[in-house]
């Protein structure tokens, strides 16, 4: 997917409140997009999970891209540092650490990509047997 691609762009501040901004804005581009359902609330908890990470290990501003792949949304969120993300086992006790997890349990693919300003951590979720809201009005 080159950046052309993408259909949203927003730039958030390496803040924990980014995390909230990042969700807002997934969620109003499924509304746009007339998506509705499971589907929505997956690309939620991931957005959240792969923004909380690079706001905590990124230290710079992220990008967070949206953009349709085929039947997928695909969502990037970029960043400065260019150490790629390592899936750790998560301590039970431990309140993070389950960002990658739940990438790999969830997303139907994901992966790293180089970028000029640093990386892209980027997933799919498929959406062909996603409910899609009617923009039709009804009589």
């Amino acid at each position: 997917m080159t950046p052309l691609d993408w259909s949203c762009e927003v730039t958030l501040a390496p803040e924990p409140a980014s995390s909230r901004a990042a969700r807002h804005a997934v969620a109003d581009w499924c509304i746009a997009q007339g998506l509705i359902g499971d589907v929505v609330d997956t690309l939620l908890l991931l957005t959240a999970e792969v923004v909380t990470n690079a706001v905590i290990h990124g230290r710079s501003d992220v990008v967070l891209r949206i953009g349709r792949h085929g039947s997928r949304v695909r969502v990037g969120v970029g960043d400065e540092n260019t150490r790629r993300p390592v899936r750790r086992e998560p301590d039970p006790d431990a309140l993070d650490g389950r960002g990658m997890t739940l990438l790999e349990a969830l997303a139907d693919a994901h992966g790293v990509e180089a970028d000029p300003c640093g990386k892209v951590v980027w997933f799919d979720v498929n959406t062909h047997l996603a409910p899609v809201r009617s923009t039709r009005a009804s009589a």
